[in-house]
């Protein structure tokens, strides 16, 4: 794509939304992030699509809200006549005036619609970079790109952000974000857009630098060598306790419940490890996963299966590891890994971007609360036939990773690959 048909691209209307997940965190999102798991919609929606700003209401309305000091919810007219001062529109003067007015609702919804609506319409006076690196990081192509195309100097730009799974990230720009979650797709949309800055091309290699400073190949060697060295062990400590639990242990597990059995304790430490594991890592390391695939197929007897030990394996170790992937690969799996393996579609840019799992009712992202949900009540299957997992399931996750790997390598150019030494971050 070059950098006009990027532009081009972005002049489509689109409805954003306010949405507030589990957690209680307000985001911006493209979509509205439907969690069918508890049955409702995680909320406060604005359907409107954002309008283009008439300048010259703004200053004539703008004029009105600065100079009525006392009371900000409304305006009044020599005539005396009375309107209302729609909320956003008061935060959007702060922000294009410099003047602070007093709301009653701070950090609400609205004040975040406000803040990035003049991102989008004025992008010349606010940055929004946080949101940007945000969107690049949870998989929001049409917000990355609706924010980046007017206005390419976020590219230079450093944010801070947190993931789905509660990754914290610092200081990074919005094209480092899709690197170190595997996003190509996203990665190749922000591309072209250096273009349009100066010396954009030594910029991108530099970013590119900072987060492959041996090479994209070494960099997967040791998060291999990472996974088998740290991962694994407390995998198969898990395993082991599994296979000897009783069957009243593993029912109990199964449906949540603390009875304080070996079997327990030994889960309870493997989310804990696990947790700390994936949020102490800059960037993401799918042989977690794999590892995960691998042992379900060859660590159990499936000649004698004991399906409910299977099934809390699957649940509860394959989809907690799942609770941690980056959007990318929560939105492969939504989509169906078997159109992967079986070529049904052209991936990777045939799935949309979405979280609802294509086949069945329930969401991927965004996570419900503790001990509910993926990871506990099941795990994202990424296929339509349940019956043929032990069989396809390693190729489609190894294809998957292979995929993405190959991909970035034709993205990054080989100035980009440095000899220095590497550290797994």
């Amino acid at each position: 794509m070059r950098p006009g048909d990027a532009a081009r691209a972005t002049k489509a209307k689109s409805n954003w939304y306010v949405v507030t997940l589990p957690d209680g965190d307000t985001v911006i999102s493209s979509q509205p992030l439907l969690h069918y798991a508890s049955g409702y919609v995680i909320s406060a929606l604005t359907a409107e699509p954002i309008k283009s700003l008439d300048l010259a209401a703004v200053a004539l309305l703008a004029k009105f809200i600065v100079l009525n000091n006392e009371n900000v919810t409304f305006v009044k007219f020599s005539s005396n006549k009375v309107i209302d001062a729609y909320l956003p529109w008061i935060n959007i003067f702060q922000f294009l005036f410099g003047k602070t007015f007093q709301t009653h609702v701070p950090n609400n919804p609205a004040q975040q619609l406000a803040r990035f609506s003049v991102c989008i319409t004025r992008p010349s006076l606010l940055l929004a970079t946080d949101v940007v690196v945000r969107a690049a990081l949870c998989g929001d192509e049409d917000l990355a790109r609706r924010m980046i195309a007017p206005n390419p100097n976020y590219l230079l730009q450093r944010g801070n952000a947190t993931d789905f799974s509660g990754r914290a990230y610092a200081n990074l720009t919005p094209f480092q974000a899709a690197l170190i979650t595997g996003d190509i797709e996203m990665a190749e949309m922000i591309k072209p857009f250096f273009a349009r800055l100066e010396n954009g091309e030594a910029e991108m290699q530099n970013q590119v630098a900072e987060i492959f400073p041996c090479g994209i190949e070494k960099h997967e060697t040791e998060q291999k060598q990472k996974s088998e060295t740290e991962f694994v062990p407390m995998l198969n400590e898990l395993i082991t306790a599994i296979k000897n639990a009783s069957n009243e242990d593993v029912q109990a597990a199964l449906n949540n419940q603390c009875n304080n059995s070996g079997l327990y304790l030994v889960l309870n430490k493997f989310r804990a490890a696990f947790t700390d594991l994936s949020h102490g890592e800059k960037i993401f390391n799918p042989h977690y996963l794999l590892a995960a695939f691998e042992a379900y197929v060859n660590k159990f007897d499936w000649n004698n299966p004991d399906w409910n030990k299977l099934d809390l394996f699957w649940r509860q170790v394959i989809g907690f590891v799942q609770r941690f992937l980056p959007a990318t690969y929560a939105q492969a799996f939504a989509y169906g890994l078997d159109d992967i393996v079986e070529n049904k579609h052209s991936y990777p840019r045939s799935f949309p971007r979405s979280f609802n799992f294509r086949y069945g009712a329930d969401s991927f992202y965004p996570l419900s609360g503790s001990f509910s949900g993926l990871g506990f009540n099941f795990a994202g299957e990424g296929w339509t036939n349940f019956s043929v997992v032990d069989a396809v399931v390693l190729g489609a996750v190894s294809k998957l990773m292979s995929n993405k790997n190959n991909k970035l390598s034709e993205l990054i150019t080989p100035r980009a690959q440095s000899t220095h030494c590497c550290i797994i971050q």
